[in-house]
């Protein structure tokens, strides 16, 4: 292994540690457990390696959040939600999702990019874009 690369293998440790270190202090702190632990652990799936996979699932119902914190701005309240999602392929996986500013409206579908157990990015769907073996698994 050269030089460089030691480099950069000591660097990403670091990052996953600091990383690590971020979510283990946003668990602790008073006030900050629950949804807030919830947005860490979204940073940590996104700074860690590995693939995203795209994933479908029913919108949840507007109160089946299992947590809600402030936003950053105190405006607003952001909702998480534990949802069972399936990929196209059938394989399910329970997914993190947060929304923010408002509650899910429990209609429809969502298409996921899912990360680790968090759901990177999501956008609503119709259920004809929903592939079958992710409604059979579903």
């Amino acid at each position: 292994m050269s030089s460089s690369e030691r480099r950069t293998h000591r660097f990403a440790a670091l990052l996953l540690a600091l990383a690590a270190a971020v979510v283990a202090l946003a668990l602790a702190l008073p006030g900050c457990s629950g949804g807030w632990g919830a947005a860490a652990q979204s940073v940590l799936d996104r700074l860690m390696p590995g693939p995203e996979t795209t994933m479908w699932a029913p919108v949840p119902q507007p109160d089946s959040y299992t947590d809600s914190y402030s936003d950053a701005t105190g405006a607003g309240t952001n909702y998480v939600y534990r949802i069972d999602a399936a990929t196209e392929g059938g394989d399910r996986r329970e997914l993190t999702i947060i929304s923010f500013g408002n509650k899910a409206t429990g209609e429809g579908y969502l298409e996921i990019d899912a990360k680790g157990s968090s759901g990177v990015h999501y956008r609503a769907v119709d259920e004809a874009e929903v592939p079958e073996g992710a409604k059979d698994a579903l």
